[in-house]
This record gives C-alpha cells, structure tokens and sequence, in this order.
C-alpha cells in the first residue's frame, strides 16, 4: 500500500527538512514556492544551530529597554511610525508574554524543541551529501561592559536552569580564547556546546536536491488556496494549477498566516525583518560566531567570507528594505574586529516568522485532520527545522511525537 501523497508548502530550511523526512518515511511529496529552495529567510540568517536559544525575546523587563532601542537609529530593534497602529495589538501580546511564569514555560518547550538539533540535523545532512555544513564548535556573546553583561544575567539563569553549559572569561582570557576581537570587549560567555552552520543556503539547495533525486516534485509556485471536501483538504490551489493530495503541511515562513486562516486558524504571524552583510576575503575573522551582547547581532564564519547579521525590523513584509541598518552592522562589526578589511560587500534583508511569545506553531489544524502547520520559528528556523520536521512525519502518520505540542497549538492565542 503506497504512503500519503503530501503537499508541503514552503521551500524554506523548515519545509524542507519537513519534506525531507516524509520522504524518508516513504511519502511522495511536492514541494510548493514561488522561489528557489532556501532563498526566503534560510537564505541569510547568521547559520547557528544554538541549542541555548531557550530564552524569548519577551523577557520580563524587556520594555524598559524599547525605548532607548528606538531612539537609537542603529540599534537591535526599529519600527517605523508609520507601522506604530499595525504592530500595536502584536506587542500587547508580546508585552503579556514577558510575565514571568509565562516565560518559564515558553523556555521549557524552547529548550525541549531545541536542544536536539544537532543530534536531528546530522542524519538529515549525511542523507544529503552534506554533513560537513553541520558543525559544532560552540559560540560566545561578547560584552563591552559589565553593566551590559549583568544585563543578560536573567537569559544565562534561564539557560542554565536547563542544562546548557556556560563559561564566563574575562580580561587576558578573553583574548586568549579569541585574538580577533577588540580589547574592549570585557566578558565573553562561550556556550561550548552549540553549533552552526557554515553555508545555510548550500544546506537547502543540498536537500531540495536530495529531494528531486528522490521522486519529490519541487513546484515553482504560489499556493493561493485550497480545494476542501469532506472537512479535509484534496488539493492546494496555486497559480500553476491545483495539486492534489493526501495531507498538507504549512511551512511558508512569514507567509503562512492567510494560509492558515483558510484551514481555520488566524494567528498574529508577524514579520521581524533581520540584515546582514556578507564580506568576501575578510582580513579578520573570529574561529567561531560571536554575538554582540549590546547590539545582538552575529559576526559568524561562512563558506564565503564573514557574516555579520540581526536586528529587528518591526516594519511587515512589504516595506522597502531599509539598507542603513545592514551599514550599520558593517560598521559596528568593524569595532568589534579591529583591523577588518574586506572585499565585495552583499546586503541582504529576510523576514524571520515570529508569534509574540516566540514560540513557532507546530501540529494539527483544529478543523482540518489532514492539514498541518510549521511555521512561526522566529530566530531559530535553522536550529528547530529538524525536531520540527520529525514532529511532522510523525503527526501525518498518526504517530505520538517525541515532545508535547500544546505549548506550539494554533490555537493558543
């Protein structure tokens, strides 16, 4: 008896590791985007697969800082006026998020979604030809003040509290563990146990490959809709013409949430648009990546030069791109490593899916038995796409998953 034919929808690292590990499990899949594989968000984020990232951005406090963000035109987090009235009702979610026993659960299911991702994505990597992209080497948050770095105290409790290990240089050891980077960076915090990932674009385009090797039909096209019969969905509609199929998994990134809407779930998906920049031949280069604990951005060692990427641009998906913020990670990551010189400079801006209390939406549509969602991931998109797609496979064969999944439900909010 053959498997389920699924429609997966999003070309994204999420939907295709989904994908990946249907076909594994023996489905025929298509796989639905207007673009190529891995050219949305997966395309440019700073490639780490952090284990640590339980903590959520809405910590308790976190509003005291806004302001002060705001005011700064080159600092981690920017909304336009004009975008004020549209993101209000995101933020008041945001805003009771950040109680504190809210934030103690929303890093317990973080940790659980999160802390296999390197033991998930390494199979998934061979089976693509590609392990050498899976790399675990740790990294560090680099602080210029103490101030700054007991600022953070709260995330590093979090983290230890479930299990990620943590070192705190500072002085001379700082610069023995990193030479690259400025003296006046006073704390360095390494977390020794994460990964990353050297090439995330060559990570997707090696699936999506593996994929087609395989049978499944990479679709270049808009999902628009769906056929319904029976309470269940019977074809996806895109611009290409309909693709019928057994199941279908919602994996479109920041694009999701009219989609879910007509499976029966609306939910605040907004976009938090992130930048970087990519320097071709860099003079200076840290071993491993290297956040910023003032600006929260990464400088990461890629395939083809330096990364430097982050911020958070509250401004929705069709605003123009605002190139002076990925300037100004150039030029901050040039303080951060004296000495950087650099040739061709890309800019980039991608738009991470985020939910106001940083948890992804994993498992069934409410209404629709054979429709499921994967989307919302935020900053972690790369680090949660495994455990996600196993989560996946195993919902469409009506299997138990390995973690509960009422804390990632559509229907929470």
């Amino acid at each position: 008896m053959s498997q389920p034919h699924v429609a997966v929808i999003g070309a994204g690292v999420v939907g295709l590791a989904c994908a990946t590990q249907l076909q594994l499990r023996g489905h025929p899949v298509t796989v639905i985007d207007p673009r190529p594989p891995g050219e949305h968000c997966s395309l440019g984020n700073a490639g780490c697969l952090s284990r640590a990232s339980c903590v959520p951005l809405c910590l308790p406090g976190v509003w005291k800082k806004v302001p002060s963000y705001l005011l700064d035109q080159n600092g981690p987090l920017s909304i336009p006026p004009r975008y004020w009235a549209r993101i209000a009702p995101w933020l008041w979610q945001f805003h009771r998020a950040s109680a504190p026993s809210r934030v103690e659960r929303t890093a317990d299911a973080l940790h659980a979604l999160l802390t296999v991702t390197i033991d998930k994505w390494r199979p998934l990597a061979a089976h693509a030809g590609v392990p050498e992209l899976i790399r675990q080497e740790g990294y560090a948050f680099a602080y210029e003040s103490e101030a700054a770095f007991l600022g953070d105290a709260r995330g590093r409790r979090l983290r230890e509290a479930r299990g990620v290990k943590i070192e705190v240089l500072t002085g001379g050891a700082v610069r023995e563990f990193e030479p690259a980077l400025s003296p006046s960076i006073t704390h360095l915090v390494w977390l020794p146990e994460q990964g990353h990932v050297p090439n995330p674009l060559r990570l997707s385009q090696a699936l999506a490959a593996r994929l087609q090797a395989g049978g499944a039909q990479l679709l270049a096209a808009k999902a628009r809709g769906f056929q319904l019969g029976d309470s269940r969905v019977r074809a996806v509609q895109t611009d290409a013409g309909p693709v019928e199929c057994d199941a279908v998994v919602l994996a479109a990134g920041a694009h999701s949430a009219p989609l879910a809407a007509q499976l029966g779930s609306r939910v605040p998906l907004e976009t938090e648009r992130g930048y970087h920049v990519m320097l071709e031949s860099p003079t200076v280069v840290p071993r491993i990546p290297v956040m910023s604990g003032e600006g929260k951005w990464f400088a990461t060692p890629m395939e083809q030069g330096l990364r430097i990427a982050g911020t958070v641009e509250l401004a929705g998906l069709d605003a123009e791109p605002d190139y002076a913020r990925a300037d100004a990670l150039l030029e901050a990551g040039k303080r951060f490593l004296p000495g950087l010189a650099h040739g061709k400079v890309t800019k980039w801006m991608g738009h991470r899916p985020s939910l106001p209390d940083a948890l992804p939406v994993i498992g069934p549509a409410p209404t629709i038995p054979n429709a499921f969602f994967a989307f919302g991931h935020g900053h972690v998109g790369l680090t949660g796409a495994p455990a996600t797609a196993e989560i996946v496979a195993d919902l469409v064969a009506g299997a138990r998953p390995f973690i509960d999944l009422s804390p990632y439900a559509p229907n929470r909010f």
